[in-house]
């Protein structure tokens, strides 16, 4: 039987599940850190400061997400992997109080994401 979930419950049901996650952090340093779904896992998401290179002393924020949680996400709840990334944004800013948009996403780099192995 197929039931119907309003979206707001389902960003509900998608919060509480990455709540229940066992998340590790760790500092990289200068206020940057990656988060992994798991003690030995590798990062499913980083958290960076980014300079800008044509005005000086200006500063902006970057979540880096890993399209292995994105995609996760996505068939797990049905979801589209725009939606998903919105919702993982609204979970990472309440767990660390940021406040960043969908202008501040990137997909994690693959190169990136291998290094870590």
């Amino acid at each position: 039987m197929r039931y119907i979930i309003s979206e707001n419950r389902l960003n509900d049901l998608v919060l509480k599940y990455l709540d229940n996650l066992d998340w590790w952090e760790w500092d990289i340093g200068d206020g940057e850190f990656d988060v992994a779904d798991g003690r030995y896992e590798k990062p499913k998401l980083r958290f960076r400061i980014q300079y800008s290179s044509t005005m000086p002393d200006h500063s902006f924020n970057v979540i880096y997400v890993s399209q292995e949680l994105v995609s996760k996400l996505s068939k797990l709840f049905s979801i589209s992997e725009r939606d998903t990334v919105k919702i993982i944004i609204e979970w990472f800013n309440k767990k660390y109080n940021k406040s960043l948009t969908m202008q501040d996403f990137e997909w994690m780099d693959f190169e990136e994401e291998e290094n870590d192995n």
